[in-house]
């Protein structure tokens, strides 16, 4: 699927955020209108190529659930979206589920160590037809034990890639760093179509060495009250208040990653969501 995006962001702007998925041209099935200098607040909103308007909302930035881009909540039809930090390694995929300040981008980079190739950093996008699991390549958010060992590594700092990281701060959660996710490794291509994924909920345990069981639980999914992800394998890893993120991820190698299953990662010749920019509306 094909969206063309008008905007008065710069194009510098959505390559940073959406750079792999941009495409020169194509004919588009959708177009974007985000309109964010009214009185109001920003405006978003969704047409078909006729011009026919079919949806209309706030802008309320970029982490409101659906988020604006690709506009999700116009394809609830189409895909299955959850806020969660996504690896991949030869046929495993997993989710891991937290909040903004849970260790999950930590747990990421000690897996992109161990040959885990990132999905997406934000997102768990799900193809509601069939069951696989689509890269969306944006930004990883870092902060905390994260931020200081990616730091340490040097991804961020005056060596890294230009236009490859952006400091972000926040009143509720403290300075942050978004980073693009070929700074962790070499990368799940947007024209890949994954197994389905295995849930991890990231929990704060009691001790000092961390625990990765199964656990039921409810994930919150848009659209909600869906039954897609009912079948996936789901585990709670529970890790200390600092620290862990190595061994967190040794025990998703060990116990995810090395249990058989079938059938293996597959590819399709489409782009999940080809973008093409305008820099004013």
């Amino acid at each position: 699927m094909t969206i063309m995006v008008l905007t008065e962001l710069s194009l510098g702007d959505m390559t940073f955020l959406f750079g792999h998925h941009l495409v020169e041209s194509g004919e588009p099935q959708l177009v974007v209108r985000l309109l964010t200098d009214k009185p109001s607040g920003g405006e978003l909103l969704v047409h078909r190529p006729d011009g026919m308007l079919l949806q209309r909302r706030v802008f309320r930035g970029w982490s409101t659930m659906p988020p604006p881009l690709p506009p999700f909540a116009a394809l609830d039809h189409l895909f299955l979206v959850m806020r969660a930090v996504v690896m991949a390694k030869d046929d495993a995929t997993v989710a891991l589920i937290g909040s903004s300040c849970s260790p999950g981008a930590g747990v990421a980079a000690a897996l992109a160590g161990r040959s885990w190739r990132p999905v997406s950093g934000q997102l768990l996008v799900v193809d509601r037809a069939t069951g696989h699991t689509l890269p969306f390549q944006v930004p990883l958010d870092l902060r905390g034990s994260a931020l200081e060992a990616a730091r340490t590594g040097g991804l961020i700092g005056p060596e890294a890639a230009s236009g490859s990281w952006r400091r972000v701060r926040s009143a509720l959660t403290g300075e942050s760093v978004s980073v693009r996710p070929e700074l962790l490794g070499p990368i799940i291509p947007v024209t890949a179509r994954l197994a389905p994924p295995t849930l991890v909920r990231l929990c704060q345990g009691d001790g000092d060495l961390c625990r990765l069981e199964p656990w039921a639980f409810q994930p919150h999914v848009w659209p909600p009250n869906t039954s897609d992800l009912a079948g996936a394998p789901r585990y709670r890893l529970l890790m200390p208040e600092f620290g862990g993120a190595e061994e967190a991820a040794a025990l998703i190698d060990d116990m995810i990653w090395k249990t058989p299953r079938p059938g293996g990662p597959r590819t399709g010749g489409e782009h999940l969501v080809g973008l093409t920019t305008s820099p004013s509306v």
